[in-house]
């Protein structure tokens, strides 16, 4: 697929942010689409933008539609699925809301198509920097709207304006697997898509993905043995750490401001099993010779990889949209069941806003702002387990130790690691005797790790402890007390090519009460279990902060 067609929705969406007060530049308190345009330097190719008069977003009137999980449908529910993705993909490339132009406009938004004009906005060197939804708290607005607005044209597609879109329900142990309806390849299933990782497709998910320590996929139609309860169990607590463990306040959970300066924070919901379903679902091949499946980055070069492991090309695959409503979901259970709230109160962040086509027939340009997706029934639909009342089986994830804990808090006299640091997969890092400041009431300590540096084409995780030796850090995962939290990014690509930075977050409170740390303890060890080959590079120390929830 050459370069024109996947950028051919550049004219499709773009930034309206009115008042996103970040630390993008201190001249400037708005960003608004003037400070953004597509690919200055014409490396990409980009159509001129739309003329078309712009239209501001009416909230629905009623609840029309129920998001269901795939594995619950019906068999007519699934033949209309099918159809109206079949109708989507034989709309014309040009067509805003064709099948291509919507897997283009995530390509353009989330692989830096855009760029932040260097001309009204920059950083401390002057460069125009790429924009990207992901790393921030924009991510799961944008994916909220994008997602509905696709949801809309194939309720209209259908002919039905009850028709919701499924979501793949991978936090239940009935789903956690790539649904059978994605899997038949017969010519006739529009939702099937051959350029996924083929040695997982009948696989018990692993939400956990991208460790070292893993041992062999089990079947997930195989014998429910202990392994593969287990396997469940680690899953289930990947997910309750994701929605609670780690994910308490809106920062922790929806990530830190943009940050142009390239060391950007994400949450929880997209730092966790959003990222590893992307790569277990559509890891690299070891061919890259099919250019039909690559997608052309902001380096200017493609990137072959299969659809869902890369950024580029992720929304070719009609399993992203649903893998996405179901991110929408766990922030829906975040913000309501899990009393969560409706994310920051900052006029910047509730003020942003991006324009979508809306209406198949007669397509329009519409404004949406992030205060007007905070209530989902505002946008017309729910969530079949919400309202219903199905019980969340996470809640029930079973923690346990890996090692016995005392109340003592660092190891003093280990040798602190000097920086910069390189990582490398499978050699453990002790960083001792890393300062707890006292918490005055009412504050939560964060674990912070910033400036890494990573080759964003490659996978990217590492995994983070408290207090645990050397000897079994490699074992530490999500059903473990003494998990604190991972970096992971899902691939993409960077101007220029080179290296990006990257930050993580970690709230620490409930794992020192889990793991015994006292309250007047002064210190604890931060263990670093690297888990994937490819370098990545820290340039400071770990460091606990103390910080009011928001």
């Amino acid at each position: 697929m050459n370069g024109w067609t996947m950028a051919s929705a550049c004219w499709l969406l773009w930034l309206v942010a009115a008042g996103l007060t970040t630390s993008l530049a201190s001249a400037a308190t708005t960003i608004t689409d003037k400070h953004l345009s597509c690919d200055p330097s014409g490396t990409l190719p980009c159509p001129p933008l739309s003329t078309a008069p712009i239209v501001d977003f009416t909230p629905e009137r009623s609840v029309k539609r129920v998001r269901q999980p795939v594995h619950r449908l019906s068999k007519s529910y699934q033949e209309k699925y099918k159809l109206a993705v079949s109708r989507m993909k034989a709309l014309p490339a040009s067509h805003p809301l064709s099948f291509t132009a919507q897997a283009a406009i995530h390509q353009a938004y989330c692989d830096g198509h855009y760029q932040y004009d260097a001309t009204k906005l920059q950083d401390g060197d002057g460069a125009a920097q790429p924009f990207d939804v992901h790393a921030s708290w924009i991510f799961a607005p944008w994916h909220r709207m994008y997602i509905y607005f696709y949801e809309r044209a194939l309720a209209e597609l259908v002919g039905d304006e009850t028709f919701a879109l499924p979501y793949w329900g991978w936090d239940a142990p009935e789903g956690m697997v790539i649904p059978p309806l994605f899997r038949d390849a017969s010519a006739n299933n529009s939702l099937y898509n051959p350029h996924r990782n083929q040695a997982n497709l009948d696989k018990l998910v692993d939400l956990d993905y991208l460790s070292n320590r893993r041992p062999a996929p089990v079947n997930f139609d195989g014998p429910k043995d202990e392994k593969y309860m287990e396997a469940v169990n680690s899953n289930l607590c990947t997910v309750y750490d994701q929605q609670i463990r780690s994910g308490k306040g809106a920062l922790n959970f929806l990530g830190g401001l943009p940050d142009t300066n390239r060391s950007a924070s994400s949450g929880t919901l997209e730092s966790m099993a959003h990222i590893t379903m992307h790569v277990w679902t559509g890891k690299a091949p070891n061919s890259t010779e099919d250019k039909s499946t690559c997608a052309l980055g902001r380096d200017g070069n493609y990137s072959c990889m299969n659809d869902m492991g890369f950024l580029g090309s992720a929304g070719r695959d009609p399993l992203f949209y649903s893998h996405h409503a179901n991110v929408d979901r766990l922030w829906h259970i975040w913000s309501t069941t899990l009393r969560g709230g409706n994310g920051f109160n900052d006029t910047a962040w509730r003020h942003t806003s991006f324009v979508f086509f809306d209406g198949v027939r007669n397509p329009r340009r519409v404004r949406i702002k992030f205060r007007d997706v905070l209530d989902t029934r505002k946008l017309g639909y729910t969530y079949a387990d919400v309202s219903e009342k199905i019980p969340l089986p996470w809640l029930k994830c079973n923690l346990t130790a890996l090692v016995s804990h005392d109340k003592g808090g660092g190891s003093p006299g280990k040798v602190a690691p000097v920086y910069p640091l390189t990582l490398k997969n499978g050699v453990v890092v002790e960083v001792p005797h890393v300062a707890l400041p006292a918490a005055a009431p009412g504050q939560e300590r964060e674990l912070v790790i910033d400036r890494i540096e990573y080759d964003p084409e490659e996978e990217n995780k590492f995994d983070v402890a408290i207090n645990l030796p050397k000897e079994v850090a490699t074992m530490v995962a999500p059903q473990y007390k003494e998990f604190a939290g991972s970096f992971s990014v899902v691939p993409s690509s960077v101007k220029g090519g080179g290296k990006l930075e990257g930050k993580i977050t970690l709230d620490i409170d409930q794992v020192l009460a889990d793991i015994g740390v006292a309250g007047n303890a002064t210190s604890v060890d931060v263990v670093i279990v690297p888990r994937t080959p490819h370098e990545i590079k820290l340039y400071d120390a770990p460091m606990i902060q103390n910080t009011y929830p928001n």
